[in-house]
């Protein structure tokens, strides 16, 4: 072999950089529209309708590229301004998507729940942490928003534990049937959490986003 000169099989190796770009870009599509007509055959020139077409996808490609920048800055916008308002929540009381009742010695909880429809009977079942029945109370059964009070003790009248409980509400309506309930769960906001390009209200120990707020109040 003589020297300087590989073997067929090293000479196909790529010999692109590591770091190469995979797409391109508006300005990398002017270049190669640019050396193209540098480039062409005098005596065979491009096409006006060609040349036409290539403008039109340039413009389409800007154009795109523009929008996606908007869309970015309106991104940034919006997650600025819901990083605001959820830190104005520090220190108030919301209402929380959820089930969880953070108990502490001699609390009494109002347990939130709202119901598609009326019920004739509402009982609000109350969990500790492994599963086991800890007390079971009597709800209203109105359409919408209904409260049940949970005064931190067990069915034989014994304060519970601190800790977490959980609750299930059970509503039968005036025909026998089943009436859906939505659970909600009240607390005060402690901090707030920047994390991963999203925000959380910290509620009784939980990351809370946004979107499980139903309420904030004093």
């Amino acid at each position: 072999m003589l020297e300087g000169v590989l073997p067929y099989a090293e000479s196909n190796k790529s010999t692109a950089p590591a770091s190469a770009k995979n797409t391109l870009g508006k300005d990398d599509f002017m270049k190669l529209m640019i050396a193209q007509l540098s480039n062409q055959n005098p005596l065979n020139p491009m096409d006006g309708q060609e040349f036409s077409a290539q403008l039109a996808q340039f413009s389409a490609l800007e154009q795109m590229t523009n929008v996606n920048t908007n869309i970015m800055k309106l991104i940034q916008s919006q997650q600025a301004a819901t990083n605001s308002s959820m830190i104005n929540m520090i220190g108030k009381q919301v209402d929380v998507q959820g089930n969880t009742v953070a108990h502490a010695n001699g609390e009494t909880h109002n347990l939130s729940y709202s119901l598609a429809n009326e019920a004739d009977t509402v009982r609000v079942e109350v969990y500790d942490a492994i599963g086991t029945l800890v007390r079971s109370v009597t709800g209203t059964g109105g359409k919408g928003n209904n409260t049940a009070v949970w005064d931190g003790k067990d069915a034989s009248g014994n304060s519970v534990p601190e800790g977490n409980y959980t609750f299930q509400v059970k509503a039968i309506g005036p025909a026998g049937n089943s009436v859906d309930a939505a659970t909600f769960t009240k607390g005060t906001v402690s901090e707030v959490l920047f994390e991963n390009g999203n925000t959380y209200a910290i509620v009784n120990g939980a990351k809370i986003s946004a979107e499980n707020i139903s309420r904030v109040s004093l």
